[in-house]
């Protein structure tokens, strides 16, 4: 069987993300504060966010525009780190 190759990606690209959390602990501003951080000031359509709610849980779908391929995963651990978080996408 034949590995799967990486599919080309081209930078900049704006990507989901996905954060959920226990709603009234996870707070969307913090996430917020972690993309303007570590990925500076998103355009202005991606400013926002989408919330969900199931149960006791609540997800936040943020978009953020990823500069190289480098840039995602400090902001994923990071985000990980916030009281109330469970898990992303």
């Amino acid at each position: 069987m034949t590995e799967c190759q990486r599919p080309h990606i081209d930078y900049p690209c704006r990507v989901p993300i996905k954060v959920i959390g226990r709603e009234g602990e996870l707070q969307p501003e913090a996430v917020s504060a972690l993309i303007i951080a570590l990925m500076g000031i998103q355009p202005a359509p991606d400013s926002g966010f989408q919330a969900n709610r199931k149960g006791p849980y609540i997800s936040y779908t943020f978009w953020v525009t990823l500069a190289d391929e480098a840039c995602e995963r400090p902001l994923r651990e990071a985000v990980a780190l916030l009281p109330g978080y469970v898990m992303q996408l």
